[in-house]
Formats: structure tokens, sequence, C-alpha cells
């Protein structure tokens, strides 16, 4: 208990970078986890760990807001539909091939996170100058205490 209690006082405190980093690092583990299940032949902890990663995938999809992140919040959108969609796939045929091309798509979008540095959306919501001036977060998301706390279940120690 008190594990879990030390790593969503961890998650309320960190950057938001940070935060969608950990997301898609889970969800990738998630579907990796997924896929030696399919090898295995157990389907309850196959579906289990898919829809874990589309709790992640509806959490991110929920935080996006159109009119503060324009096309990125719109590109975005249109990856975690497609997300969403593979992740049915795999639950209805047990396909691996629906994990490779969610991992596929994820891959990119996590490196592309990890070389963003810390404080980095904070900064641009502070500085109206910058070119996205009409922006309060470089992802398009809408991020506040509460997502953090709903966002602290998705990586608990048991999942």
């Amino acid at each position: 208990m008190g594990v879990q209690r030390y790593i969503e006082a961890d998650i309320k405190s960190i950057s938001r970078e940070k935060l969608l980093v950990l997301m898609y690092e889970k969800m990738a583990n998630d579907l990796l986890e997924a896929r030696l299940a399919i090898a295995r032949g157990d389907r309850v902890r196959m579906s289990d760990r898919i829809a874990h990663s589309q709790q992640i995938i509806t959490e991110l999809h929920t935080a996006l807001d159109h009119a503060i992140g324009g096309d990125i919040s719109r590109n975005l959108e249109a990856l975690y539909d497609y997300l969403f969609g593979e992740h049915l796939a795999v639950l209805v045929d047990q396909d691996p091939r629906h994990i490779d091309n969610c991992l596929t798509v994820l891959t990119p979008l996590l490196a592309a996170w990890r070389k963003i540095p810390p404080g980095t959306a904070d900064k641009a919501a502070r500085n109206p100058s910058t070119p996205d001036s009409d922006t309060d977060s470089v992802d398009g998301t809408d991020e506040g205490q509460g997502r953090n706390n709903r966002q602290s279940s998705l990586f608990s120690v048991s999942a």
C-alpha cells in the first residue's frame, strides 16, 4: 500500500512530458505482455493487458483539446483511434499482427516524446511569444490535477 501511494505521489509531481512517456511505455509493455500471452494461449492475460492498454488510449484521447492542439491534436486523435481499433481486432481474432501494428505506431511516438525536455509544455504555456502561442501544452492535451489522479491508476503496481 505504501509503494502505491509513493507511486501516485510521484506521478502527480512529474512533468507533462514525462507523464506521456510513462503512459506510452506502459502501453508498449502491455502490448508486449499481450503478445506473450497469445503465444502461451493465455486469453485471460491477453485480454487483461489489452484492456489496460485501451484504458491508456482512452485517457490520452480524452485529454486532447483540438482548440488548443490544432492539427497536432487531430493527428494524435487519428492515431489513437487507429490504435484502439487494432486493440479491438486483437481481442476478436488474437492475431499478434495487430499488436505489431500498434507498436509500429507507438515506437516513434515514444521516441519523439523522450526527446522533449521536461517542462517544455509549461514553458510554452507561460511564454506567449513562442510559435505556438495559443497553446498551453505542446501535446494539445488538457493536463490538470484531476487527470493526474486518474492516471495514477494506469501505473498501478498490480497492473
